[in-house]
């Protein structure tokens, strides 16, 4: 005989806890996947009826659903149509002691993730739950940087504009750095978590200049070897600034191995070939040819098909030959050209005004 389930429960670990929710109408049943969760520290919430699952659910509350598959009123297969007609990502278990191959297309058709045949044993629900846990914190951990993204990306400009403050050429060139960095990523095929991370590193590669003195950044000429020393400290000064969240840890990777060389002879660690993370290795390439094609206080800008052949000319030493090629795909040659002449028409022109 079936009897009513406990009033479901949430039993609270940590903040950042997985949340499952389990659904069965037997109340064994429901006991023992709740005490198997917990040991799993996640949070568990019950219900003996779909229907009260269903009232208790919203999309992004839950990380993880288990439900059983034949249920008075409403079977599990209508439940989790219902669900996916909700939420489509959320990852589904559903445990079955009727087990066939209908159930199994049928319930793989309407979205679930996973099955469990009953009576399962301790280690075979470990592995199943692990496995969708593991899809679920990748889940949860999109929705997060998703969430947070808007406000990495205003925080991540403003720093720019603060080293635009002191260093005129840098600000664009930030901006231009996460540009060109995004498209490579996407070329690449990562995801979209991975082509933010790259962006917002374009943004920031060069947020340890404010540690730089003036006389050092700003020098119109060339910096003697302590001053050069001195100024590449801004790749680990910047990574340090960047470090004050685990959920920057990739971007400030980035920004303190931006001047790293895939021969390692960069700094500040002298990293070799892949042992430089991958956004870095991109930010690498936008940075040196958007610093050839742009003025700087201590040099001229050099035309857009120098700057490619220097790329080119250090390919397999300086750089990842592999990125080397895929940004030549990225940059728009025409713009770039069309921007060259400009700039050059403008140095003209003040070279003709009267002095002030």
């Amino acid at each position: 005989m079936t009897t009513a389930a406990p009033r479901p429960e949430l039993r609270r670990r940590r903040d950042d806890a997985l949340r499952v929710l389990c659904v069965d109408d037997e109340p064994v049943t429901l006991e023992l996947m709740s005490r198997l969760l917990e040991r799993m520290d996640a949070i568990v919430t019950t219900a003996d009826a779909p229907q009260k699952a269903l009232e208790m659910f919203e999309p992004d509350r839950f990380d993880l659903i288990i439900t059983d598959i034949r249920m008075p009123d409403m079977d599990g297969h209508a439940f989790l149509a219902a669900v996916r007609a909700r939420d489509p990502q959320v990852p589904v278990i559903v445990a079955t002691g009727h087990a066939s191959l209908d159930n199994a297309i049928r319930a793989l058709r309407d979205g679930a993730s996973g099955m469990l045949i009953k009576p399962f044993t301790v280690s075979e629900f470990t592995a199943e739950v692990t496995n969708a846990l593991q899809r679920a914190r990748t889940r949860h951990e999109a929705i997060q940087y998703r969430f947070v993204t808007p406000i990495l990306d205003g925080v991540a400009l403003a720093l720019s504009a603060a080293i635009e403050a002191r260093d005129i050429e840098t600000g664009e060139h930030c901006v231009q750095l996460g540009t060109f960095g995004e498209r490579v990523a996407r070329l690449l095929g990562l995801s979209e978590q991975d082509q933010t991370t790259i962006r917002i590193g374009g943004y920031l590669h060069d947020v340890g200049k404010i540690a730089i003195a003036d006389r050092i950044l700003l020098k119109p000429g060339p910096l003697t070897a302590e001053e050069y020393e001195e100024m590449q400290r801004h790749a680990e000064i910047g990574g340090a600034i960047v470090q004050t969240h685990e959920a920057m840890t990739e971007i400030a990777r980035i920004v303190r191995h931006h001047h790293e060389r895939f021969d390692g002879k960069g700094y500040p660690d002298r990293l070799l070939g892949s042992d430089i993370p991958l956004g870095a290795r991109i930010i690498a390439v936008a940075d040196a040819f958007s610093a050839m094609t742009t003025d700087r206080v201590y040099r001229a800008a050099i035309p857009v098909e120098a700057a490619w052949e220097e790329l080119r000319k250090n390919a397999g030493s300086q750089f990842d030959p592999a990125i080397v090629e895929l940004f030549e795909q990225v940059v728009d040659i025409d713009d770039l050209v069309v921007r060259e002449a400009v700039a050059a028409g403008h140095r003209q022109a003040e070279r003709r005004l009267p002095a002030r």
